[in-house]
């Protein structure tokens, strides 16, 4: 016994850094282009909504290869669909050195979203399946914390690149990364070569990314031209509901929507999100308050970004440990009164341009997010059976992309058509985007304070849901599969 799992432990841990280089090289090409929008609309001479499609579009794609990925992992094993995601990005890469113009580079942006859509559950369904009980919060605490480290590094160095060597060398990094990814996975990853004979529903894969590229047009176009934009809106919610009621009555869906019918990882998973759009709106918001307000360049704006997020990671790994010791409560609603402060600070010092106040007031956002997401998601997935790990990783990483792409939507969206009105009215470019920022914040604020209300009767239900069964913090973990 003692021996079998010393084994387990062993080979767990030998995956592990393997599974970690995954969710850095997904999280770092999913934000290489937060500092590099301004540049983008420059150069090819389109709106700022219109190059955040770099953005919105990656999310959409990956939000549809997160849907395929349970069946993807079932039809062809854990091996081939890492092999998949790693060649998306090299290949994404390696095209987009070599665009001409906006399509083409947005082209090969979707194609380099395969590559998260495919790791990001692949990640957290290895962790839960292969780690031991006491240490699964850790170690999806940590895969937290790389990813967060991948979010930070990625627009700095997008941003150094961009400023020192010019647009093709954006892409040299993902592309190296990948590369090497294939190689050390070659010896470290392994698994069957595939699983089950299932067959995959086409009209689902369709309506997936039909229902959300509609969804995000209206956010992002709301305050530009309202009439469509409401329109795509409700075509959008159409789509996505005809999608969500096939997925109820297929006998073998796209995305298994069960674990939904569990209420506490249905909250879980909002607090997730919500998580992630106090987050995110700070990593899409400041890169273009940096450059449109102080007019610092794009390398300088993904620096300032740097400090705060790698707050976001430490913050994130420590409150693994916090929660796998004492629980969701009071970790969770503790993170979003920091993260309301740090939202209170920035908004309040945005249009006075007090640069260290915003950095320290994004500092103080992303680590109440790093209280937030991770125990969240741990405490989500703790809710379900192990049968359901798959389902649930793949509702939770869907979840993570849906909240960015509508974070980047709604966040630019409003953004943008401020400092256009602003402009036209003659206010000054820099003055434009600080009061744009500041605007926009009040709306990630409304999020958070939603968030909060959630978060309380969450993190207590859970509380007296472990005390009715004799433990002392609740029992959010899942039981050990056994692998």
């Amino acid at each position: 016994m003692g021996k079998a799992a010393k084994s387990a432990k062993g080979a767990s841990g030998a995956l592990l850094p393997a599974l970690l280089g995954c969710s850095f090289t997904a999280s770092f090409g999913q934000s290489m282009m937060n500092a590099a929008l301004p540049e983008v609309a420059h150069r090819f001479d389109v709106t700022l909504s219109v190059a955040n499609w770099l953005i919105v579009g990656y999310m959409v794609v990956a939000a549809t290869s997160i849907m395929l990925s349970a069946f993807l992992l079932r039809r062809f094993g854990l091996r081939r669909v890492f092999f998949a995601g790693c060649g998306a990005m090299a290949l994404g890469s390696g095209l987009a050195l070599l665009a001409p113009d906006f399509p083409t580079l947005f082209g090969c942006r979707l194609v380099q979203a395969v590559c998260t859509g495919l790791f990001f559950p692949l990640v957290t369904s290895a962790i839960m399946t292969n780690s031991p009980s006491g240490s699964r919060g850790t170690r999806l605490a940590l895969n937290s914390g790389v990813i967060a480290v991948g979010l930070a590094v990625s627009p700095t160095a997008s941003g150094l690149a961009l400023t020192c060597f010019g647009w093709s060398a954006l892409f040299v990094t993902p592309l190296v990364m990948s590369l090497a990814l294939l190689a050390a996975g070659y010896f470290l990853i392994h698994g069957a070569r595939a699983a089950e004979r299932s067959s995959i529903d086409v009209l689902s894969v369709v309506l997936g990314p039909v229902g959300l590229g509609a969804l995000m047009y209206g956010l992002g176009e709301v305050t530009h031209d309202p009439a469509p934009s409401i329109a795509a809106l409700v075509a959008g919610a159409a789509v996505l509901g005809l999608f969500v009621w096939r997925q109820l009555v297929l006998k073998d869906p796209l995305l298994n929507l069960r674990p939904l019918g569990h209420a506490r990882f249905a909250a879980g998973i909002v607090l997730v999100m919500v998580g992630m759009l106090t987050s995110f709106s700070m990593s899409i918001l400041l890169p273009l308050y940096y450059e449109g307000a102080l007019g610092y360049t794009p390398f300088l704006a993904g620096l300032l970004l740097l400090g705060p997020v790698l707050v976001n990671a430490a913050f994130t790994f420590l409150g693994g440990k916090v929660f796998d010791r004492w629980g969701i409560w009071p970790l969770v609603p503790g993170g979003l009164v920091l993260v309301l402060i740090g939202q209170a600070g920035a908004f309040f010092s945005a249009e006075g341009l007090l640069v260290a106040l915003v950095v320290a007031s994004s500092a103080a956002v992303y680590a109440g997010a790093g209280f937030v997401v991770a125990p969240s998601k741990t405490a989500a997935l703790g809710q379900l059976p192990p049968d359901l790990y798959p389902h649930g990783a793949s509702i939770n990483s869907t979840a993570v992309q849906i909240a960015s792409a509508i974070g980047s939507s709604l966040f630019v969206g409003v953004l943008s058509a401020d400092v256009l009105r602003d402009t036209a009215a003659g206010l000054a470019k820099a003055s434009a985007y600080a009061s744009a920022f500041a605007h926009t914040l009040t709306i990630a604020v409304g999020i958070a304070a939603a968030g909060l209300v959630l978060a309380f009767f969450y993190s207590k239900a859970l509380r007296a849901h472990g005390k009715r069964h004799g433990s002392a913090a609740e029992p959010v973990e899942p039981p050990h599969s056994g692998r």
